[in-house]
């Protein structure tokens, strides 16, 4: 009987150390950096978005936004989608000084029933490496790697105290383990260090999204 209880403990902690391993990278090709232009359509909005949490070095989103506030009726949520929803409260004492606007736009990096992981600024899902241009931590279009070649190259560069800051505030993300629910999913604003989002206020409730978001919209016509 003890050497049962033994092979039991055994088995429970094999399985637990195969529940933490890295299994293999998941790739995720389908979204792109690129901004498309969009053609404004029937039901389609603009939304003047005025915060620079998806600044990818070229103030990206810091303009007029086009939405589709009806193209979740039809369609799944999917990895990499940008969204639109209403921002969710969140604890106001761990975050005194954070004012939010009533509606934002973020990344979507994890769907209901994955669990969502950051260690040193990677994202991993069901415990696989995030591999996409939006699964490590960012600051304005650079990751840690990129910002740190860039002292390398310029040691004197005025901006290098700021840099530091970026690449020690960029490394220092990680989040525990956690489950996101059903009825939810995990958003991150593609810059990082200017985000406030599921790293801050948890899972966001599909209830909250309000539409995705497409691009920017196409010029009018000149008269």
């Amino acid at each position: 009987m003890k050497r049962a209880i033994r092979y039991a403990g055994l088995f429970i902690l094999l399985l637990a150390g195969c529940q933490d391993e890295e299994g293999p990278p998941l790739k995720e090709e389908s979204a792109v950096p690129d901004i498309p232009v969009v053609e404004m359509k029937d039901g389609f909005i603009i939304y003047d978005h005025r915060y620079d949490n998806m600044d990818r070095g070229h103030h990206d989103f810091e303009a007029r936004t086009v939405i589709d506030p009806h193209y979740y009726e039809q369609h799944p949520f999917k990895r990499g989608e940008i969204v639109y929803f209403q921002n969710p409260d969140f604890d106001h004492k761990t975050y005194p000084r954070v004012t939010l606007e009533t509606w934002s736009i973020s990344r979507i990096v994890a769907l209901p029933g994955e669990t969502v992981e950051i260690k040193s600024g990677q994202i991993y899902v069901d415990h696989r490496r995030l591999e996409s241009f939006y699964g490590r931590a960012h600051r304005l279009g650079s990751d840690m790697e990129g910002l740190k070649k860039a002292l390398e190259q310029n040691p004197d560069d005025p901006m290098r105290l700021n840099l530091e800051h970026a690449i020690k505030d960029l490394a220092s993300n990680r989040l525990d383990a956690l489950r996101v629910p059903d009825g939810h999913v995990f958003v991150i604003g593609d810059d990082w260090f200017r985000s406030f989002d599921s790293r801050h206020f948890g899972p966001l409730p599909i209830g909250s999204i309000q539409g995705k978001v497409l691009g920017y919209p196409a010029d009018p016509p000149a008269k």
